[in-house]
C-alpha cells in the first residue's frame, strides 16, 4: 500500500515511540521500501527527519539505527512539558467544545477502571489520549506542536521502562480533577490541578531515574 511522505514518517516515528523498533535496532530500509511500496527517496527523507529529532542515528556505509534513550534529555523534556501542559489545560477550559470536554471526562473515567498491570497498554494509551485531547482543545497550534514533540520523547521512555504509577488511585483521581476543572470552565483550577499532578509525577520519576 502506497503512502505519502508524512504518513511514512509518522508511521516510523510511531513504531519507535511504541518500541516496535527498539533502541539500538537497525532499521532495514529495503523492508520499508517494499512495505510502503515507494522509492528509496521518501524513506530516506523520513529517516533524515527522524535523525534531526534525535530518534535515529544514520551511520554512513553502515545503516540507520534507532537512537538510545538519553536520560538527561528525558528530564529536560518533562520539565518543559510540565509548564506547557499547564497552559494547555488552562486554554482548554476556555476554548474546548462541549464534545471535546465530554471526551476528556470520559477518558479520565475510563482510565479509573483499568488494572495498571493487566491493562497496562490500555492505561498508557488512554493517558496519552487524555493529554492529546486537552492539548488539541487548547486551539493553539504552536503549543500543540511543541507538546507533540515532547510526547514523542517521554512516550518512548515510559514504555521502555514499563513504568508503573506508585499510587494509581491518586493518579486517576488527579486526572479526574483536571477533567472536571476543564468541564467547569475553571481555567485557574485546571492549571493548578495540572501543575499539582505533574509536579508529583515528576518528583516520583526523578527519584528513580534523574537523581
Amino acid at each position: 500500500m502506497k503512502k505519502g511522505n508524512t504518513e511514512i514518517y509518522k508511521e516510523i516515528e510511531n513504531r519507535i515511540v511504541k518500541l516496535k523498533y527498539e533502541p539500538g535496532e537497525l532499521i532495514k530500509e529495503k523492508e520499508l521500501i517494499n512495505e510502503f511500496n515507494v522509492s528509496r527517496t521518501p524513506i530516506r527523507e523520513a529517516l533524515l527527519k527522524l535523525s534531526e529529532k534525535g530518534l535515529v542515528k544514520m551511520v554512513p556505509r553502515v545503516g540507520t539505527y534507532v537512537s538510545q534513550i538519553d536520560i538527561k534529555n528525558i528530564k529536560y523534556a518533562y520539565e518543559t512539558k510540565k509548564y506547557l501542559e499547564m497552559l494547555a489545560s488552562e486554554l482548554a477550559s476556555l476554548r474546548a467544545t462541549d464534545k471535546e470536554i465530554e471526551k476528556i471526562v470520559k477518558i479520565s473515567e475510563r482510565i479509573d477502571t483499568y488494572d495498571t498491570i493487566k491493562n497496562y497498554k490500555d492505561y498508557i494509551e488512554d493517558d496519552y489520549l487524555f493529554r492529546k485531547t486537552i492539548r488539541e482543545a487548547s486551539k493553539n497550534p504552536m503549543l500543540i506542536e511543541y507538546l507533540e514533540e515532547l510526547n514523542v520523547i517521554t512516550g518512548r521512555f515510559i514504555r521502555y521502562i514499563h513504568y508503573k504509577i506508585e499510587d494509581p488511585k491518586w493518579y486517576n483521581r488527579s486526572l479526574k480533577k483536571i477533567a472536571y476543572a476543564i468541564k467547569n470552565r475553571d481555567s485557574e483550577l485546571a492549571r493548578k490541578e495540572t501543575e499539582k499532578h505533574l509536579s508529583i509525577f515528576l518528583e516520583e520519576v526523578s527519584k528513580k531515574f534523574f537523581m
